[in-house]
């Protein structure tokens, strides 16, 4: 069933359809050819599964009538599937409590109310601002953590990661210096950490961490595939000491410099064993 609550949007299929058509739309494509193009993908997805088929529908008329599209066949659908009790139906077979249903009723009455009066300000394509990744590939950098100590990592990756943002591949080394790290201290210090870092959500930690150097790297890596590890600014600026964990699972790996030698298929490697041991190991 996918359902989080009673009201029409509070399904996973229904978000996912939704996400689908507002991401193209704001890309610019007209709105009645997303509406279309994304019905027929997910009515070939979902043709088994009545209670989808619902969702597809409600989120594509909603997304249509907020963007300002009249579909008169899409309403008509719409409409059929709440009067003649097919939704309902569905969410007893499901085993929704008497509660349940009768909230359930109300929101699907409202939804069709709504949909019978188009908006007075439809939806405009939202310009998508691409956000590009904070450093360089190679780039070496210091950072003051936040109990006042210095580490130190390396860039060794810039990509797009979408349309929205870019991101970096970044090894933190394992140090607590009193004041800011060489380059060499950097690539002969252990492995802290290695993730996938994003170009969002830095303004309060950008002005800890100062790029001191550059190095050539040899691999290319993907921000994507079995355990690939993605963070935050906010754990890139933590104490060194803070996680344990992660001071045992990477205490094998000689140093900074090593990692950097190693394949990407080797940390790929790497990192599907660790997320194994996560998730079998809590």
């Amino acid at each position: 069933m996918g359902a989080w609550g009673t009201a029409v949007s509070s399904n996973d299929d229904y978000a996912d359809v939704y996400e689908d058509i507002m991401d193209e739309f704001n890309k610019g494509i007209p709105i009645e050819t997303v509406i279309h193009k994304v019905i027929e993908k997910h009515e070939n997805e979902f043709e088994d599964d009545e209670d989808s088929l619902h969702n597809l529908y409600f989120a594509a008329a909603f997304a249509a009538w907020e963007c300002g599209m009249q579909d008169d066949k899409l309403y008509i659908k719409i409409k059929e599937i709440i009067e003649s009790g097919s939704d309902i139906k569905c969410w007893r077979e499901l085993g929704a409590s008497n509660q349940d249903i009768k909230k359930r009723e109300k929101a699907l009455l409202s939804f069709l109310t709504k949909l019978s009066t188009p908006k007075e300000k439809p939806k405009k394509p939202k310009q998508i601002k691409f956000k590009p990744a904070l450093f360089e590939k190679g780039d070496v950098l210091s950072i003051l953590l936040d109990d006042g100590s210095y580490s130190g990592a390396v860039v060794l990756e810039n990509l797009k990661e979408s349309d929205e943002f870019g991101t970096n591949f970044i090894v933190k080394a394992f140090m607590n210096n009193n004041e800011k790290p060489t380059i060499s201290e950097i690539l002969n210090s252990n492995v802290f950490d290695f993730a996938w870092y994003m170009g969002i959500y830095y303004k309060k930690y950008i002005k800890r961490i100062e790029k001191i150097g550059n190095l050539q790297i040899e691999f290319e890596y993907y921000s994507s595939g079995p355990g690939t590890t993605h963070s935050g600014w906010v754990s890139f600026v933590s104490s060194n000491n803070e996680n344990e964990y992660k001071i045992q699972e990477n205490k094998d790996i000689k140093n900074v410099n090593a990692f950097i030698n190693m394949t990407p298929s080797e940390i790929a490697k790497r990192q599907k064993e660790s997320l194994k041991r996560i998730l079998f190991n809590p």
